[in-house]
């Protein structure tokens, strides 16, 4: 007998999230039992058998982005896949970054639901092909942003924009604390800027 999937749902539009539940509930081997209208909702339960949720970001109280560090350090094994009409890149990448493992724009999610749901099964991940396009086309613009840079900065430059601390960009290249600021210092000079976040919305913009 194959594993039962238990599926949580979090959206606020309660008639919607009724809707997913009820195809969750068609598939084969997934159920969904409950549906909460905001992630705090969820997060006061006790303990909850959920494998898989699905997460909208634009929420009262607590939006799906902050939601998603607060349920993986509660329940560090499951799998969140956003669904959610804010398809934007920095939307979508800061998701990625914080532990979604699947992306549903929410005016397609009838025809990928259950390819998600069947994707992410034994640690997969799944994107929408309108999702997966614009990832694909800021990493090519992040690339083509960084052309002017050395290898060695280049790299700096990809860890400090990741969120990653001097000390961590230095670990992972094998290279001293006083490396990464001395090429810092220089991927600040030819760019014109003068901080981290000045470095990362020049990367972001356009995306």
């Amino acid at each position: 007998m194959k594993k039962l999937t238990h599926v949580v749902i979090i959206e606020d539009d309660l008639e919607f999230a009724l809707l997913q539940k009820l195809m969750v509930n068609e598939m084969d081997n997934h159920f969904c039992e409950k549906v909460y209208l905001n992630p705090i909702e969820f997060l006061n339960e006790n303990e909850v058998k959920a494998d898989v949720i699905l997460l909208d970001i634009l929420m009262p109280e607590m939006n799906g982005l902050e939601a998603i560090p607060n349920i993986l350090k509660k329940y560090e094994n499951i799998s969140i896949v956003i669904n959610s009409i804010q398809d934007d890149t920095q939307t979508i990448l800061t998701a990625l970054r914080l532990g979604a493992v699947g992306y549903i724009d929410k005016q397609n999610f009838d025809k990928y639901l259950y390819e998600v749901l069947y994707s992410i099964k034994d640690n997969g991940a799944f994107m929408t092909p309108k999702i997966a396009r614009k990832v694909f086309d800021f990493f090519n613009q992040k690339l083509k942003k960084l052309d002017i840079l050395t290898q060695r900065e280049r790299d700096v430059a990809i860890g400090i924009i990741d969120g990653l601390s001097y000390k961590l960009v230095a670990y992972k290249l094998s290279i001293s604390i006083e490396t990464v600021r001395m090429n810092v210092k220089s991927i600040y000079k030819k760019y014109k800027i003068n901080s981290k976040s000045e470095l990362i919305s020049l990367i972001y913009k356009g995306a």
